[in-house]
């Protein structure tokens, strides 16, 4: 008649009950944790269970150790987000498809809410990013990380971090497959610096449909390398980047 109840671990029901406190304010970033005799005590656990809950915290950035030892509560980068969502994306098996079709609506809407907020520092990012991007093709260097900066430049800019976290993760997760693609269709460089340019010139103009018709057309061209590079669109995202190697928090 009845399931067996399904019990949370200590350590799960520990770590629940310190977030909470954190997201409704009663524990802010900068206020330092107990020990973790002290929380022993209050929680009424033993020391594993402390250091488990703690573990968990720590890896999803709500938590920080200063000194190396002393626990702080703290903000979730944007480093910290993109993990979370990355792993969830891998973990549901969505597929490239998916993610571009994603990067087809958001990317086009991010560049035209850039152009309107753009700022000095935003443009001069930019044209270092583009001089940087010109003579790597012209050496025939890789562009992974300069195509990575040229977009989280653009999110940036838009000053909107709800878009800027969700950008995280989609770039941490469809720009990998860039690398296949400019391994495999040789004009791909030449191409992605030319729709580069005119995104910029569009967005310093404050031409904001041609804004967005530029970043379409440069994210319909990745899909036709990808098709070009016969690689499987619908095949499942998987991490293949080292994230540490890399920082997309420009």
């Amino acid at each position: 008649m009845f399931e067996p109840l399904k019990v949370a671990p200590a350590y799960k029901v520990l770590s629940d009950t310190i977030l909470r406190k954190i997201l409704s304010g009663a524990l802010r970033s900068g206020t330092q944790l107990p020990t973790e005799q002290e929380l022993c005590d209050q929680f009424a656990v033993n020391r594993s269970t402390v250091r488990e809950g703690i573990r968990v915290l720590e890896q999803t950035g709500y938590l920080r150790r200063e000194g190396g030892k002393r626990l702080v509560i703290s903000r979730p980068t944007q480093k910290d987000v993109g993990d979370q969502l990355e792993r969830a994306m891998i973990l549901d098996e969505v597929t490239f498809l998916e993610l571009w079709e994603a990067a087809l609506i958001l990317e086009p809407q991010l560049a035209v809410l850039a152009a309107r907020n753009l700022r000095t520092e935003d443009r001069q990012a930019l044209e270092k990013n583009l001089e940087l991007t010109a003579a790597a093709v012209a050496r025939g260097d890789p562009l992974v990380a300069l195509d990575l900066e040229f977009h989280a430049l653009i999110a940036r800019a838009t000053r909107n971090r709800a878009l800027q976290l969700f950008h995280e993760a989609l770039l941490r997760v469809f720009y990998p497959a860039f690398s296949a693609v400019m391994s495999k269709v040789t004009p791909a460089g030449q191409r992605l610096l030319k729709a580069h340019q005119e995104i910029f010139v569009a967005m310093k103009e404050k031409d904001f449909d041609r804004t967005s018709l530029w970043m379409s057309k440069h994210q319909r061209d990745f899909k036709r390398g990808f098709e070009l590079a016969a690689l499987e669109i619908e095949r499942p995202i998987s991490r293949s980047v080292n994230w540490n190697t890399w920082d997309t928090n420009i």
